[in-house]
């Protein structure tokens, strides 16, 4: 990430934040992708001392010098917080990531009830929900979004109940279905494929976010009581 190559106080703060974290979850450890989970705290927290930006290159821009001091609040902010979004995803970064799994399994599941036309769009072409959504949960879209949609996306997520374990889920499942004009588009695998990992979201603004949101909780509202309706599964995909 190009913004801990360029200020190497930023790097120590995620390697100190992370390093603590691993040692306080053995069971987990340090899993590859989870120090994305650490940039929309450490932006939000150092915007309280100075204007931040982060460019589309992922070079942070601070307004003003941030003492050793203002930097010490903003790592203990940020361990706090993610240490609390980790314990209610503890399962994704165990052994075999069993949590990752079962949220794919579910979208996979959504989307064929929601849309079984895009379902069979991507069985017929021999894209699995595990080649791209895999991302979408290890990471929580924080790849496929820009930041500021990010923190307004975490921002529902952290004031809903199971919100980065269980909403996130309705949530990529909204978000794909954005996409299915361009994905129907696409007629082979490798254009599926290609597509699905650089979803055109960089002009996104929260307006697109909170659309994504609101077709996520009418999801939830209709399948969240019903979870036994997601293990229904079509014996013909062809």
């Amino acid at each position: 990430m190009t913004m801990l190559q360029k200020r190497q106080d930023i790097f120590e703060l995620f390697e100190r934040v992370l390093f603590n974290w691993s040692i306080r979850h053995p069971g987990s450890g340090y899993v590859q992708g989870i120090n994305d989970l650490l940039t929309p705290f450490v932006i939000v927290f150092l915007s309280d001392y100075a204007k931040t930006e982060l460019s589309s290159a992922g070079e942070l821009k601070l307004s003003k010098a941030i003492t050793k001091e203002q930097l010490q609040e903003v790592e203990a902010d940020v361990f706090w917080c993610v240490s609390r979004l980790l314990d209610t995803i503890q399962d994704n970064y165990t052994f075999a990531q069993p949590g990752i799994q079962n949220n794919i399994n579910k979208l996979s599941s959504l989307i064929e009830r929601l849309d079984a036309e895009l379902h069979r769009h991507l069985l017929n072409h021999k894209v699995e929900y595990l080649q791209f959504s895999f991302r979408w949960m290890n990471n929580l879209l924080i790849r496929e979004l820009p930041l500021r949609c990010i923190i307004r996306l975490w921002d529902t997520y952290m004031s809903e109940p199971d919100g980065f374990s269980q909403f996130h889920v309705y949530v990529c499942a909204a978000f794909l279905l954005r996409f299915k004009d361009g994905l129907m588009r696409q007629n082979d695998f490798h254009g599926l494929l290609m597509y699905l990992q650089s979803l055109p979201t960089h002009r996104w603004t929260n307006d697109d976010i909170e659309m994504v949101l609101a077709q996520a909780f009418q999801y939830k509202s209709l399948f969240s009581q019903a979870p036994k309706h997601l293990d229904y599964q079509k014996s013909d995909i062809h």
